[in-house]
């Protein structure tokens, strides 16, 4: 097999090298980034030149805006891992409002809140997705907790030391 017989028959792509700084087709570059026309030349011809973008232009993000609309993950735990946290499942069983409390507490929120705002634990597990990106809807969390109030509390316990607060 001639590999120069093959290179001439186009296996191979022409690869095009970019000029050195300053230079366009081997002349220098004035004229406000314009090539200068050569001297004696071509009879007339124009050369072309391509330009390549190096970063594509990107939509800038809102600052204001910290994460999507929708969270980008899931519960780290489930809803019925009570047993894998036996002490957590435990406390929460035998005093729930006070685990509530501790919640509202490690959310940054009053100690007392659940005693005073009615619907704490539905604003407090919305307020858990939020600052990890849950994934979940405030209708969703409203039957969680009303029908699995101990346990989704469990849940966002174990979501709170997960996240490391």
């Amino acid at each position: 097999m001639d590999h120069n017989n093959d290179s001439k028959t186009g296996m191979y792509p022409e690869v095009h090298v970019p000029p050195p700084v300053g230079q366009m087709h081997g002349q220098p570059v004035s004229n406000y980034g314009q090539p200068t026309q050569p001297m004696g030349g071509y009879g007339g011809q124009q050369q072309s030149t391509t330009t390549v973008i190096v970063q594509q232009p990107h939509t800038q993000q809102n600052p204001l805006k910290l994460v999507d609309i929708y969270g980008t993950r899931e519960w780290s735990t489930g809803i019925c891992d009570c047993f894998s946290d036996i002490g957590n499942c435990l406390f929460t069983w035998c005093c729930y409002p006070c685990a509530v409390c501790q919640l509202a507490s490690r959310t940054g929120e009053c100690l007392c809140t659940p005693c005073c705002v009615p619907g704490t634990e539905i604003i407090l597990r919305a307020r858990i997705r939020t600052i990890g990106g849950i994934r979940g809807s405030v209708c969703n969390d409203c039957l969680t907790v009303n029908c699995c109030g101990p346990c989704a509390a469990c849940q966002e316990h174990r979501e709170l030391r997960n996240m490391g607060l």
